[in-house]
């Protein structure tokens, strides 16, 4: 899990790049009180397992938010004893669950969250492709997401710095609808959308944006560029229709970039050992 960032040679030298994303593990504290302790466990630790088996191995990974069920410090223990098994570096970005400040107190010693900003903004550079991370949570705690005016012009200014490098955001709420979902908008504010959606158009090198928070897949544009979301980990949250093989199993997204053709992105389904 160490924040160390760079390509295996071949895969530099190619200008390929593999992302895996997981979101929505929720995991809860091993206090007894909540029965999903065990289940929640175990799909994330599938999950890491499963990319850690990759050939190729992904050169990163990124969890787009609700890491935890609480925020509470208990559970981010929790989840760094789990994810220290990773054999790439883990880049993550807040969920309305974990809350900012107990997320930036629990990988402040990775290095590359500043551990005492007014929100989670960082960009990851030494990869064929530029990872930002955005912090979409409202100030007020709600579940829904939002963007202040000081988050879009750092984003602006952080974009900027390097107007020849694809690059790829990251965040927990998707800034487009979700038709399948019960709640189809994420935010507070449709001008926040919008108001990212034109801060995005003024940046042509940004290829992608990736997302969780719906637990669902789903694919759109946001300001001309495609945008997704990804199935939660934690399989009792999962929303959607899935084949009866995959009920049971976590999912995650593996994404891979070559200069010359942008983003292929693929679902992967984590098969247990004892489905083997």
């Amino acid at each position: 899990m160490a924040p160390e960032v760079g390509c295996a040679g071949e895969k530099a030298a190619a200008r390929i790049m593999i992302i895996a994303q997981i979101a929505d593990t929720h995991l809860v504290a091993a206090d007894g009180a909540d029965p999903m302790f065990e289940a929640r466990t175990e799909n994330l630790r599938a999950c890491v397992a499963d990319i850690n088996g990759l050939d190729p191995l992904p050169d990163v990974v990124i969890h787009t938010g609700d890491l935890t069920q609480n925020g509470v410090a208990a559970e981010f223990d929790h989840a760094q004893t789990l994810l220290a098994a990773l054999k790439m570096p883990l880049y993550v970005t807040p969920g309305n669950r974990d809350g900012r400040e107990g997320m930036a107190r629990a990988f402040a010693a990775d290095g590359y969250m500043p551990p005492d900003c007014a929100f989670v903004h960082y960009a990851v550079d030494g990869h064929p492709v530029r990872l930002v991370a955005m912090d979409s949570l409202a100030d007020d705690g709600a579940a829904k997401g939002d963007f202040c005016p000081a988050r879009l012009t750092s984003l602006d200014a952080t974009l900027a710095q390097a107007p020849a490098r694809p690059t790829a955001l990251f965040m927990h709420h998707p800034p487009f609808d979700v038709p399948a979902a019960p709640d189809p908008f994420a935010y507070q504010r449709r001008q926040a959308v919008a108001d990212l959606a034109a801060v995005v158009a003024r940046h042509p090198q940004v290829v992608r944006i990736f997302t969780g928070h719906m637990h669902r897949p789903c694919v759109a544009t946001v300001g001309g560029v495609a945008a997704s979301t990804v199935p939660s980990v934690a399989v009792d949250k999962r929303y959607g229709d899935y084949a009866a093989s995959m009920e049971g199993q976590p999912v995650y997204h593996v994404h891979r970039f070559e200069r010359d053709w942008g983003f292929s992105s693929e679902s992967r389904l984590v098969v247990s050992q004892a489905d083997l």
